[in-house]
């Protein structure tokens, strides 16, 4: 007789747009049914709670927090990523269990496409979407949404297990090259004349100086800049001062350099300097009351 010592159940899983809740796609929490609660309440878990969800047919397996117990019985509901990750349909039935998870303390992240060096801070919009997140999975395809696009990373290491929870601790985070990222080769560089090789250089530190002082972030997510200008016309015929050319900024030396920027040798470089800038370390504490 007696509880079990663990939650273990196996419900029909549906994707969070099924219960109207599609803005749960920005993270890893899931709905469960009343009768999990009622279960859970009775066995002395851990907070919080963290679970593993795994799919019996297909051998897959990720970890998720719980947001509400509000399903129908019988049924959970999941960010559509994550059925992704499990590889099944709505309707599969999955396993969920509540797990105990360490705290991470290192993570690597791979962007799945060059795309998302070109927004301004990428740090700082990783930061503040892996604050929906309760935990992380190596293996794993996470999706952050920004500004009406969908960025994916695939978590190529977690310590100190391949599963870790990630709320309230600091980690240490890095990043393998983005899928489709080219670093600029010296070969090409060669092939240039001593004066390319001196107007690659002002192009390349003119562009690192941009991304250096690019607009950041609002709170909400929103690029603070000034507005965008219509007629190119009239704002090339203003006077020598810093200027937002193609979301750039630009200053009066950057003048002459602005051909050159747009250079595919250039515009590896600045997605180079935008790769290298990114700090080795990111804090998931939610910001003091």
């Amino acid at each position: 007789g007696g509880y079990p010592r663990r939650f273990e159940e196996q419900y029909h899983c549906y994707s969070v747009a099924y219960a109207d809740k599609p803005h749960l796609e920005k993270g890893d929490k899931i709905l469960l049914p009343p009768s999990a609660f009622d279960t859970l309440a009775r066995l002395q878990v851990d907070y919080p709670m963290l679970f593993r969800l795994s799919s019996p047919s297909k051998g897959t397996m990720t970890h998720s927090g719980v947001l509400e117990f509000t399903a129908e019985e019988g049924s959970c509901y999941i960010p559509f990523w994550m059925m992704q990750n499990l590889l099944i349909e709505e309707g599969t039935v999955i396993s969920v269990t509540n797990v105990s998870l360490p705290k991470a303390s290192f993570v690597k992240l791979q962007p799945q496409h060059v795309d998302f060096l070109e927004i301004s801070n990428p740090r700082a919009v990783l930061e503040h979407a892996l604050r929906n997140f309760s935990c992380v999975t190596k293996g794993d395809v996470i999706c952050v949404p920004y500004n009406s696009k969908n960025y994916h990373f695939e978590l190529k290491e977690v310590k100190p297990q391949d599963a870790a929870c990630i709320i309230e601790t600091d980690c240490n985070v890095d990043f393998d090259a983005p899928i489709g990222y080219k670093e600029p080769t010296s070969t090409t560089a060669a092939s240039n004349t001593s004066n390319d090789h001196h107007t690659s250089a002002t192009a390349t530190g003119s562009s690192s100086n941009a991304l250096a002082n690019l607009p950041k972030q609002s709170a909400h997510g929103g690029e603070i800049k000034p507005s965008p200008k219509t007629d190119q016309e009239h704002q090339d015929s203003k006077p020598a001062g810093v200027r937002v050319v193609d979301g750039k900024i630009l200053r009066p030396d950057d003048h002459n350099n602005n051909n050159n920027n747009n250079s595919p040798q250039s515009m590896k470089s600045q997605r180079a300097s935008k790769f290298r800038s990114l700090s080795p370390r990111w804090s998931n504490r939610p910001p003091p009351p």
